[in-house]
Parts: structure tokens; sequence; C-alpha cells
């Protein structure tokens, strides 16, 4: 009945060289999706998949020092895709 109350598993948290593995994928697959963009700015599909990548690079990079100070530009690009998405419809 109380189960719900019983602690979880510790959860291995991943080491910095991980996080900062994790932070360059999704800052590589960004680039290539926004290349995409770039010769197709309509495609819808690149859009929410540019919008969906941006929020998971939001907290890879927050936990990673390597790229912790990319967010405030992050938040520019998403903000410019915001007004791109707003365009097209």
């Amino acid at each position: 009945m109380f189960g719900f109350l019983k602690k979880s598993p510790a959860v291995e948290q991943p080491s910095e060289q991980q996080q900062d593995y994790l932070a360059e994928l999704s800052r590589e697959k960004i680039t290539q999706l926004e290349q995409q963009l770039a010769i197709n700015p309509r495609d819808g599909e690149t859009q929410k998949q540019l919008m969906l990548e941006y929020n998971r690079a939001l907290s890879l990079f927050a936990k990673s020092r390597r790229y912790r100070n990319e967010i405030d530009a992050l938040f520019v690009k998403i903000d410019e895709l915001r007004n791109v998405v707003r365009q097209s419809i």
C-alpha cells in the first residue's frame, strides 16, 4: 500500500566525460539539423526535430562544464526558430 514511499534504487550519474560526450553528440545533431533547415526553412519536420534537440541540449549543456557557456546562445537559437515557425504558419 505504501510502496510509493519506498526509495527507488539510486541511479548512477554519468561521469563528466560522459556528460561532455553527450553534449558533443547533441551539438553535432543540432548542426546537422540547422544545415537541413538552412536548405529548406519551411520544412516543418526539421523544425520540430530541431526544437526537440535544442530542448535536450539545454539539460545536457547545463550538466557539462565544457558546454555550459553555450546555453545563452542556445536560448537565442530557440527564439529564432520560434520566429521562423511563426512566419511559416
